[in-house]
């Protein structure tokens, strides 16, 4: 788990240029993502290493890793909310390609857990809101309305990328990987 106060990375997929309309959604829903430069994205990978400790041979793996698996695809038509009435996302399916790179990578880093939580295996996930607040129905009923005419959208993933938070809660894309490069 980062240690407060600490600059954090995240390997990602960036959606956001295959569906102009679920990203733009996603820009109204969770407008604190807009300030902090992360577009609609499924994690791969969160929290990576700390941006310092990334050089170049990091960067040389992240390639080598992407580069030896397949191009993939899946949609998203749904969403779903977790448990508690927490943040509302779209669920990407199929998800066996998805997972298989998420579970592979999370082998080759063992020292970054997803989410920071050790033997996790949380579900791919296109998140669309911070969190449920007092009125998670309301908030779910809310997404699913804006989505209406939006979903389904198919995604067709031919690269990751590596984001860099570079100050506090700011972030950019640091590195991109081809996928099957």
């Amino acid at each position: 788990m980062p240690r407060e106060g600490e600059l954090e990375t995240v390997v990602t997929l960036i959606l956001a240029d295959q569906a102009p309309e679920l990203a733009a959604a996603h820009d109204e829903l969770y407008p604190e993502r807009v300030d902090e430069g992360i577009p609609l994205t499924v994690t791969l990978l969160y929290p990576f290493l700390p941006p310092a400790s990334i050089g170049e041979s990091e960067v040389t793996e992240l390639r080598e890793f992407f580069a030896a698996r397949p191009s993939f695809s899946f949609g998203i038509s749904r969403v779903a909310q977790w448990e508690g009435g927490g943040a509302v996302y779209g669920v990407p399916e199929p998800d066996d390609e998805l997972r298989a790179v998420m579970r592979a990578l999370w082998a080759r880093y063992p020292q970054c857990p997803p989410y920071g939580i050790p033997d996790s295996d949380p579900p791919p996930h296109a998140s669309l809101t911070l969190d449920g607040g007092g009125d998670p129905d309301t908030l779910r009923a809310r997404v699913e309305q804006r989505l209406e005419d939006v979903l389904p959208v198919s995604f067709e993933i031919r690269e990751a990328a590596l984001m860099e938070e570079y100050e506090p809660d700011r972030y950019r894309v640091r590195e991109t990987f081809r996928l099957g490069a």
